[in-house]
């Protein structure tokens, strides 16, 4: 009988720092590796220097909770959870992380075309099994889709995720990719994520932005056709980048399972079947 799957956790384990992977609002990212069989991980400390920085425990814990409903090759798995508290008080979080060796799309110079079609494939795969957790990812972007060296896509960063049941009382996202609902009335759900995903897909195929600020709810836009500013997008792909960038969600298309499809069908059209997706290092 094949023995389960140790989930590593912080309680008692011994590291030492390789480096810092990074640093935003509120948090620092550390490359660490464990002194028992040397494995690396990430792990993202987080710490409560001002009252206003509550924001930044909230998302840690976020992302805990999205990530521990999720099993999927191209979601980033967070392993463990542990609260600093001082005078009974939480004070700081640490979250460990699966390491991610590669680089975010917005990070590899002049990606070919038929390995972004390949990529947005597992990214919609990734996001249809969130959606059937419960889970939704709220803030896609080129930053938080990476391609490790192996050539698998990772979904990271789910401290702006919402999942089904919680209470949702902030606007979080980014303006250059954040749907025109989830900033006036405070919704992440499926379509959100669609917007989020078509948003992503324009700046990756175009090089341009879909919107340069947050989008207003009930106003018109006339965005550049995709396959005008590349002309060797597909019709078929130009038509779903843009029917996930509408700014009425009724009108996008309804989940990821259908944008899967869609791509699956550019992918049959363009010959991609046989082709493998390149790691990170190849890519350049």
């Amino acid at each position: 009988m094949a023995s389960a799957t140790i989930t590593p956790k912080l309680s008692g384990m011994k590291y030492r720092v390789v480096n810092t992977l990074g640093a935003g609002a509120g948090s620092t990212i550390l490359q660490i590796a464990d002194k028992n069989g040397g494995k690396r991980y990430a792990l993202k400390v987080v710490r409560k220097q001002e009252p206003e920085d509550e924001i930044y425990i909230d998302q840690a814990k976020t992302e805990y909770e999205a990530a521990q409903k999720l099993n999927h090759p191209a979601i980033a798995k967070v392993y463990d959870l542990k609260l600093k508290k001082s005078w009974f008080k939480v004070v700081g979080v640490e979250l460990l992380l699966e390491y991610v060796d590669g680089k975010t799309l917005d990070e590899i110079e002049a990606p070919e075309l038929s390995q972004l079609i390949l990529m947005f494939s597992q990214v919609a795969s990734a996001l249809a099994h969130m959606h059937r957790r419960g889970v939704y990812h709220g803030d896609l972007k080129p930053s938080n889709i990476m391609l490790t060296k192996a050539g698998q896509v990772k979904l990271i960063d789910f401290g702006t995720a919402w999942v089904r049941g919680q209470e949702k009382n902030r606007v979080q996202g980014t303006p250059q990719y954040i749907a025109p609902e989830q900033a006036s009335e405070r919704i992440v759900n499926e379509r959100t994520d669609v917007y989020n995903l078509g948003a992503t897909m324009y700046r990756m195929f175009t090089g341009r932005y879909a919107q340069p600020d947050i989008p207003k709810p009930g106003a018109e836009r006339k965005l550049p056709a995709v396959n005008k500013i590349n002309p060797r997008i597909l019709s078929k792909l130009n038509n779903l980048i843009l029917a996930c960038l509408d700014l009425n969600p009724a009108k996008r298309p309804a989940g990821m399972f259908e944008i899967r499809e869609t791509i699956s069908a550019v992918i049959k059209e363009m010959g991609l079947e046989e082709v493998e997706l390149k790691g990170a290092d190849e890519e350049e």
